[in-house]
């Protein structure tokens, strides 16, 4: 299929050392200032972003994995030392599938909260 005709111009405003970046950039690329230009913007991904609830509750949630590793390791020396130690592995295995879930659901939330920007 052979490529759409470009018949929309986009006007940005630059320094004169930002445009002598721009040209510099296109030239050591082999490509024109309109090529970088829709390399650097439209064909690659710019990161996501993270509302601060999520990142907060992120971080949140990895303080509490480093917790319970912390208590992975008091049981595991325990074991080590020959004292009996009760742990309701099911239990804990929850814990982890929870953390990984809420996890995920974090980044879905971003995701959808980004679509809903794009629409608005």
């Amino acid at each position: 299929m052979p490529p759409k005709e470009r018949t929309i111009r986009f006007h940005i405003c630059l320094t004169p050392e930002e445009k002598e970046q721009v040209r510099r950039m296109a030239e050591e690329n082999s490509l024109t200032m309109a090529e970088l230009f829709r390399a650097k913007t439209i064909k690659h991904r710019l990161p996501r972003r993270v509302t601060k609830v999520a990142g907060e509750t992120y971080w949140e949630l990895g303080k509490i994995g480093d917790n319970l590793n912390q208590i992975a390791k008091a049981i595991n020396t325990s074991v080590l030392m020959g004292e009996p130690v009760v742990v309701d592995r099911a239990l804990l295995e929850e814990v982890r599938n929870l953390v990984r879930q809420v996890r995920r659901e974090i980044t879905e939330v971003d995701l959808i909260t980004d679509l809903q920007d794009e629409e608005d």
